[in-house]
C-alpha cells in the first residue's frame, strides 16, 4: 500500500469531525465467505438474544494481511449472557480460530449489550462503534451516534487501559509457549502502537486506524522514540522476535506509556 503524507486535518471533515475509514466495501473478498459463516454460527447459537454483529480492526479497514491479521468481531446482545452462553461463545471463538488458520491469525469475539451501548452516559462506547466498526448483521446502531471530534476524552477512552493490559500481558508472556508467545506479542505490539497514537491524537488532529500511519503521527511528536516504535511495528506485522529483547522492550515502553499517557493524551497542542 502506498504511504500517504499525513497532515493536520487528514481523516476529518471540514468541520473537524472524524470521517470513519472502515467500510464493508473495503473488506477483501477472500475473507467474506468465512466472515459470513462466522455470523451464521453466531446467529444459530444466540438466535433469540443476538441483536447485531460488527467487524472492526484491520479487516474492517481493508488492511488485513492473510494469516497475520486477526478477525475482530463485536457481538451485541439484548440481554446479559449466562455463564453457559459465555463459555459457548469462548469455545466458538476457539473453533473459528482453528478453522480460519489459512486466513486469520486468530478470531476474537467481543461482547456488548444493547441497553449499555444506548445509554447516553456511555458516549465512548458509542464512538467506538460509530468510528471503528462495520455492521455485518442486525440493526446497525451507528447512524444513531456521532459525529465525533478528536478530543482527549475520545483518545483516553479508546486506549487508556494500557497499564492493565501491560500487567496482563507480562503475566501471560511469563508462562507462554513459543507459539503462544508469538501470538501474544503481535497482539500487544498492535496495542502499543494504537496507544502511542492515542497520546497525540488530539494535538495532531489526524485520524487514522492504520498502524503504520498511527506510528508516523506519533514519531512526528516523539522522534526520540522512532527506533523502538519501528521495531514494535515490525513485531506487530509478524517479524521474528527474540524473547528476551522483546520482553525488555515491552516492559520499558509499557511502563513509559503508563507514566506519560494521560498527561500527554490531554494535550491539545505542543
Amino acid at each position: 500500500m502506498k504511504r500517504r503524507r499525513l497532515k493536520t486535518g487528514d481523516g476529518l471533515d471540514d468541520e473537524g469531525f472524524i470521517v470513519s475509514d472502515v467500510n464493508l466495501k473495503l473488506i477483501d473478498d477472500v475473507y467474506m465467505p468465512f466472515i459470513r459463516e462466522s455470523v451464521e454460527k453466531l446467529k444459530n447459537s444466540f438466535s433469540r438474544n443476538l441483536h447485531s454483529v460488527y467487524v472492526y480492526g484491520s479487516v474492517a479497514g481493508g488492511d488485513a494481511i492473510q494469516c497475520k491479521s486477526d478477525l475482530d468481531l463485536l457481538t451485541v446482545y439484548q440481554e446479559q449472557l449466562s455463564s453457559d452462553q459465555s463459555s459457548h461463545l469462548k469455545l466458538l471463538a476457539e473453533q473459528l480460530s482453528y478453522k480460519a488458520n489459512l486466513l486469520f491469525r486468530e478470531v476474537g469475539i467481543a461482547v456488548g449489550y444493547y441497553d449499555y451501548i444506548m445509554d447516553p452516559a456511555n458516549y465512548y462506547e458509542q464512538a467506538f462503534l460509530k468510528e471503528l466498526c462495520v455492521c455485518l448483521y442486525g440493526e446497525d446502531l451507528r447512524p444513531r451516534f456521532g459525529p465525533y471530534k478528536l478530543t482527549p476524552e475520545i483518545a483516553i477512552s479508546f486506549n487508556g487501559d494500557i497499564c492493565d493490559v501491560l500487567q496482563r500481558t507480562m503475566r501471560r508472556i511469563s508462562i507462554a509457549s513459543d507459539e503462544e508467545f508469538k501470538s501474544i506479542i503481535q497482539g500487544f505490539a498492535r496495542k502499543l502502537i494504537r496507544t502511542y497514537y492515542s497520546m497525540v491524537m488530539a494535538r495532531s488532529q489526524i485520524w487514522s486506524t492504520r498502524l503504520n500511519e498511527q506510528s508516523e503521527v506519533f514519531i512526528h511528536h516523539f522522534p526520540m522514540k522512532e527506533a523502538n516504535v519501528r521495531t514494535i511495528l515490525n513485531w506487530a506485522g509478524g517479524a521474528s522476535i527474540d524473547r528476551n529483547i522483546c520482553i525488555k522492550l515491552f516492559r520499558e515502553e509499557g511502563q513509559w506509556l503508563c507514566e506519560n499517557f494521560f498527561n500527554e493524551a490531554n494535550k491539545t497542542n505542543d
